[in-house]
């Protein structure tokens, strides 16, 4: 993907964060924040079904015209494992995602003028439709608003820890507030997701960008330990660990040669009910930024 590419994307990304970013601070919404209750308030417009679909889809949006109404179908088979009355973190994401295809503007009149309802698999985050990936930034925005992770985020250095602990207090999966936690950061960090051996996705700070590293395209893994600890994964090992390697592994930097062999701290969380790796990457400011003023 080239830079220009690239960016528009973000642009994309980043505006269907904001809608979900001012819908949680119009209703002055606090941790954790329950897609459902939104969902109600929009009755008559939106009636919601749950059940356990199994593996047809994890939600989907539906406008019946008849009716004059969207039906939104939330896949419940994950809650068999939380208590009763609770919803799974995926759930929740799920209804969350569907709720940005009902308030983002341009997916909803799609569906009006009769699109077909797309199934959707929530948190997949991988090369998909962008209306997909739209829903998916709207939905970590509802859940985890800036207003309210941002402070969290920023207290202290970015880390495997500190993502379990935030995913905890907000009720969501460890890699929805993972990406979230690292597109808060006012740190140099980013975030990859791996499977089958690939960069499959990954996201990062904004100040990463304005230093010049951009996120590499799907590719196999460069780094030597990342290497090393998607074996041991796929192998069974699930323990978390930490490792370091170089800016070359991980990003591109275009005309900034230098910073490729700045170092970072690989972080590895493993997450088997996706089959995925999560590799959080910090980089010491220091290094990133070498003439920086601290005064």
């Amino acid at each position: 993907m080239a830079k220009l590419d690239w960016q528009e994307t973000q642009s994309k990304l980043s505006a269907a964060r904001q809608v979900g970013e001012g819908l949680a601070a119009s209703l002055k919404l606090a941790i954790p924040i329950d897609p459902f209750a939104i969902a109600k308030d929009e009755r008559p417009m939106l009636r919601v079904i749950c059940d356990d679909f199994r593996n047809r889809f994890d939600g989907q949006l539906e406008f019946h015209a008849s009716k004059r109404r969207f039906l939104m179908f939330v896949n419940t088979k994950y809650d068999a494992t939380v208590p009763t009355g609770k919803h799974h973190a995926r759930t929740r994401f799920s209804a969350a995602h569907e709720l940005g295809h009902f308030f983002l503007d341009h997916h909803r009149a799609c569906l009006i003028k009769g699109a077909q309802p797309h199934p959707s698999r929530s948190e997949r985050w991988d090369a998909r439709v962008m209306m997909e990936r739209e829903a998916d930034s709207f939905a970590a925005s509802l859940l985890m608003p800036e207003y309210l992770m941002r402070p969290l985020v920023n207290e202290s250095d970015l880390t495997a820890n500190t993502v379990r602990e935030l995913a905890g207090r907000f009720e969501t999966s460890l890699v929805s507030t993972a990406i979230r936690a690292v597109q808060l950061s006012d740190f140099p960090t980013a975030i990859a997701g791996v499977r089958d051996g690939a960069v499959k996705w990954s996201f990062q700070a904004d100040c990463l960008v304005e230093a010049g590293c951009y996120p590499p395209e799907r590719r196999p893994l460069v780094s030597t330990t990342a290497k090393e600890k998607w074996e041991a994964f796929v192998c069974g090992e699930h323990a978390q660990t930490e490792s370091q390697a170089y800016v070359r592994d991980w990003f591109r930097t275009y005309d900034r040669d230098h910073l490729e062999t700045v170092p970072l701290m690989e972080f590895h969380l493993p997450v088997p009910a996706m089959d995925t790796l999560i590799v959080l990457l910090t980089i010491p400011e220091e290094e990133l930024f070498p003439d920086s003023d601290d005064d």
